[in-house]
């Protein structure tokens, strides 16, 4: 049998520090890797209006942003846009428009996350602009897409 001389403590082992330095970082990149995964996977809701918040002017908030459609509109007549970017840019437009014009998180929000919002017009107007903005062959009509865009930012209230 072999001599026992008792139990050795890790201390005494070569390199000792460096694997427990090692060990506890791979733990801490393990809990900050679920950290992320459970933060960032959550539905979003949207974001309560705070008090004191300050208010928009809606008025020069419709003119930036029939501006910004005028703009989209302008650059498709010019060829410089296809007829998908110009329902993707609405969509994406619309979306800051309603996070501008009520604090909802719209730009960030799944079609589905839309649907369970309170933004109704807005979200009408993003199934519209959906299917074209993905379809590779006759996407959509842009005028139609310029024309519900416009609607939804001066019917705003």
């Amino acid at each position: 049998m072999l001599s026992d001389r008792g139990f050795f403590g890790p201390a005494q082992y070569e390199r000792f520090v460096l694997y427990l330095v090692v060990g506890v970082l791979l733990l801490a990149l393990v809990a900050a890797c679920y950290v992320f995964v459970i933060r960032y996977s959550r539905t979003r809701s949207p974001r309560p209006a705070v008090a004191g918040a300050a208010r928009v002017d809606l008025g020069t908030l419709r003119g930036k942003y029939a501006a910004m459609i005028d703009e989209v509109e302008a650059a498709w007549v010019a060829g410089d846009l296809s007829e998908r970017a110009v329902h993707s840019r609405l969509s994406l437009l619309l979306r800051f428009f309603a996070f501008e014009a009520s604090g909802v998180d719209a730009q960030v929000m799944t079609l589905s996350d839309l649907r369970s919002s309170a933004l109704p017009s807005v979200t009408g107007a993003v199934e519209q602009f959906y299917p074209p903005a993905f379809q590779l062959e006759h996407p959509g009509d842009p005028a139609a897409a310029v024309r519900t865009a416009r609607e939804v930012v001066s019917s705003w209230s």
